[in-house]
């Protein structure tokens, strides 16, 4: 009787793990990654102390080929340092993935967009950003992922708001791969 719930989990994660099948068995080191897709979900801490912004932050990321990968990433603030500040990110990039296909992927990249910005004090403006990164992802049961990423975001504004927001930021991210 113990192991029936044992064996649905087996069961379940048998046909979760279908959805990715180079993850499985001795395939999942087979070094291909091109034409595959992820979709990721998480956290995002941007900008130093006296300004910081934690975000609720999406992110897409699809392999060109086995090393090369377009990715892109969206966010909304989920608290911020000052009251009633709007930041937005929406990002475009891309990243080199140094190992071949393996269970931990390490990478480096840069991602470029704009940033809409807005507090109480200052006026909405749409900002410009860079952001060179360098992170690991780990992959499991098939079809899932975490990934940790470290960068830093170099913000260019509007020449009517006097304000440096470029700071580290540091990402951790839950999500599926195709």
């Amino acid at each position: 009787m113990r192991s029936f719930p044992a064996a649905i989990v087996l069961f379940v994660a048998s046909h979760v793990t279908a959805i990715a099948p180079n993850q499985l068995g001795n395939d999942f080191n087979d070094g291909i990654q091109q034409g595959n897709l992820k979709l990721g979900l998480g956290w995002s801490q941007e900008n130093h102390d006296n300004l910081r912004v934690h975000l609720l932050m999406g992110q897409f990321e699809f392999f060109m080929s086995d090393r090369l990968s377009v990715r892109g990433n969206a966010g909304v603030p989920l608290t911020t340092a000052v009251a009633e500040t709007k930041y937005y990110p929406f990002v475009l990039g891309g990243a080199f993935h140094v190992l071949p296909r393996s269970w931990i992927d390490v990478y480096i990249g840069a991602d470029a967009g704009f940033v809409h910005i807005a507090t109480a004090t200052l006026p909405a403006s749409w900002s410009t950003r860079v952001t060179p990164v360098i992170g690991v992802t780990l992959y499991y049961w098939g079809a899932f992922f975490v990934e940790a990423e470290a960068g830093y975001n170099v913000l260019q504004y509007a020449k009517e708001v006097a304000i440096d927001m470029s700071a580290p930021t540091y990402r951790v991210r839950l999500g599926f791969y195709l």
